[in-house]
């Protein structure tokens, strides 16, 4: 059984006994994904592939049994926040016109 791969960036799935842990969001178009770790509120890595990102958790995932990680997409006008929950997209929403 082969390795599944990115179908955008064709990165092979590495993730191993942590694909469970590790779910994937699908790859697509410019957006960006990072590895939000909920022990340090914030991104620990980025970069253009979900399976590179969730490749680099289940590294680290190996080594630290308290870190509790996700692969997420960042916010494309503030990458240092989630893109499903951008505190600053919300907020600038709220503002008047």
């Amino acid at each position: 059984m082969s390795t599944p791969l990115c179908p955008v960036h064709r990165v092979r799935d590495l993730r191993g006994a942590h694909a469970t842990a590790l779910p994937l969001p699908r790859c697509e178009g410019a957006t960006q994904f990072g590895v939000w770790d909920e022990n340090d509120a914030g991104f620990v890595y980025a970069g253009d592939c979900a399976t590179e990102a969730g490749n680099w958790a289940a590294e680290i995932l190996v080594e630290a049994l308290d870190a509790e990680m996700r692969v997420t997409a960042l916010c494309s006008e503030h990458p240092e926040q989630l893109a499903d929950g951008c505190e600053d997209c919300y907020r600038d929403d709220d503002e008047p016109s």
